[in-house]
């Protein structure tokens, strides 16, 4: 898969950091949780989702054996086929390296997620139908993040170009539902009365 432009800033480990200098200290483990969106021909949406945890030492595993540095503890891929109401329409999962050999067994039960919203009430929806050993601590931080890239995926459709035939994009919020949800959304501050003075 190419990268589509502004990408290579969420590639580069060692780019884009601000954060203060740290003291001295060696590297442990480096997880990332990445999500990328997609307009359809059909007008659905897909949001890829990949976990990845790796070790950037040599280790041994009693379940796997010899492990290399850099290698993937944990790599899980979800894609959500998402309609314009953010139900879930299609899921696909991949699991290319596990801890254990018996954790793909769970791919099947995600389909359980197919028919939710991805609005309000997923996060206890999510853990009603893949909690426990029902399902994967790791599908389920996925989750977590995927359902919130939702509300991005598709404010940013609502200013992505259109072809010609294609629908006009789906505005998923509302003013009122913003406001005190965060600092800049503040009921008294200058974002939120911009926003009113529209």
């Amino acid at each position: 898969m190419s990268l589509s432009p502004g990408e290579d800033q969420h590639a580069g480990l060692d780019a884009g950091w601000v954060l203060p200098d740290p003291g001295p200290r060696e590297a442990v483990c480096t997880r990332s949780i990445l999500c990328r969106s997609f307009r359809r021909a059909d007008g659905l949406l897909d949001i890829d989702g990949r976990f990845i945890d790796t070790r950037p030492f040599d280790y041994e595993s009693e379940f796997r054996g010899p492990c290399k540095s850099g290698s993937a503890l944990h790599h899980m891929q979800l894609r959500l086929t998402v309609d314009r109401t953010r139900h879930i329409v299609a899921l696909v999962s991949a699991m290319p390296s596990t801890p254990y050999d018996t954790c793909p067994g769970v791919n099947p039960n995600f389909q359980r997620l197919v028919g939710l919203s991805l609005a309000r009430g997923f996060r206890k929806a999510l853990r009603e139908r893949l909690g426990g050993v029902e399902g994967c601590t790791h599908i389920t931080a996925l989750l977590d993040t995927m359902a919130a890239a939702a509300v991005q995926t598709f404010a940013s459709n609502a200013y992505a170009p259109r072809q010609p035939g294609q629908p006009e994009p789906v505005r998923i919020w509302k003013l009122d539902a913003l406001i005190d949800t965060c600092h800049s959304y503040r009921s008294d501050g200058p974002v939120i009365q911009r926003m009113k003075s529209r």
